[in-house]
């Protein structure tokens, strides 16, 4: 008798224990920044007040959740159940989320196996990532960005012509290069001042951004000298832009007037690399120039001659 009552004392201590040791838990786990969830087989058996407002969700929607539900449906196979039981007792990973008003979110999260009112449960730290991510993605498309036009820069220009030429070479599809020249640059620099000469290098900008489909890529190549990358385009439909693009620089109604050599180059047959694209490019610019083409010349747009 006096084992079994030593017994039962014994267990309701352990219990009062656990309960005052659940207690700290939570008090800690709602007091700190980081999102806590702890996570079972079906859903989630408890989330802290950082984790209702990283989510935009009530503890009561997230406790009917699993974490899973809240990953980017792009970015799950990071925290499904097979990776937690592959990489053993603790791991770390970077997550985006949807919150419920679908923002993303970018959150450093790290798990670890627990027990959890005795069952097998994950418990899943959550670090909010958001703005250093925004800041190191702002960082990167300032380094690929001219910052005069807004346009695409020469590295932004270097890495989509690699990208082509690799989809190319799996697809055997023709890409075409334009390269542009902005004619009479530095007259109009002498004659009007660099701003005037700035604003009209802005100008052709937002002409090739018109210009552009969604999957085309214009860059400021350097100086007065811009390129186009057009996928899936032959060198007829290329001449064709490239005719369009001359005629709308001609006839934006703006002073002073502008005009725009133009060269096109076309992947595989005038080159295989980089380089030779450039380059065949080039020639064709500078032998328009050569022949006077910031004179009127005449242009073949939809099928029709006319004069710019």
């Amino acid at each position: 008798m006096l084992a079994k009552i030593k017994e039962r004392t014994q267990g309701a201590a352990l219990r009062a224990e656990l309960l005052y040791g659940e207690a700290d838990f939570r008090t800690v786990a709602e007091a700190i920044a980081s999102g806590i969830f702890i996570s079972g087989d079906e859903r989630l058996h408890y989330v802290n007040y950082a984790a209702e407002i990283i989510t935009g969700y009530s503890r009561e929607e997230l406790l009917s959740m699993n974490f899973s539900d809240l990953v980017h449906p792009d970015a799950r196979e990071p925290v499904n159940r097979a990776h937690w039981e592959e990489i053993g007792l603790a791991s770390r990973c970077e997550v985006r989320i949807l919150t419920k008003n679908h923002e993303e979110r970018w959150l450093d999260i790290t798990a670890t196996p627990i027990d959890f009112d005795g069952e097998p449960s994950r418990l899943i730290s959550a670090f909010n990532l958001t703005e250093r991510k925004r800041g190191e993605e702002q960082a990167q498309l300032l380094a690929i960005t001219d910052p005069l036009t807004g346009l695409g820069n020469y590295r932004r220009l270097l890495g989509v012509l690699n990208a082509e030429i690799e989809r190319s070479g799996r697809t055997r599809r023709p890409f075409a290069v334009l390269l542009l020249d902005l004619d009479g640059l530095k007259k109009i620099n002498d004659r009007y001042g660099h701003l005037a000469g700035s604003q009209a290098l802005c100008r052709l900008g937002v002409v090739l951004r018109l210009f552009c489909r969604a999957i085309d890529t214009p860059a400021r190549y350097g100086g007065d000298e811009f390129a186009v990358i057009l996928p899936e385009t032959t060198a007829s439909a290329a001449r064709l832009v490239a005719s369009r693009i001359r005629e709308r620089i001609a006839t934006d109604g703006e002073q002073p007037a502008l005009s725009a050599s133009i060269g096109v180059s076309v992947y595989p047959e005038d080159g295989e690399t980089i380089e030779a694209l450039l380059q065949t490019a080039d020639g064709e610019l500078y032998r328009m120039k050569n022949r006077g083409v910031e004179q009127p010349s005449m242009l073949v747009a939809d099928g029709v001659r006319r004069y710019a």
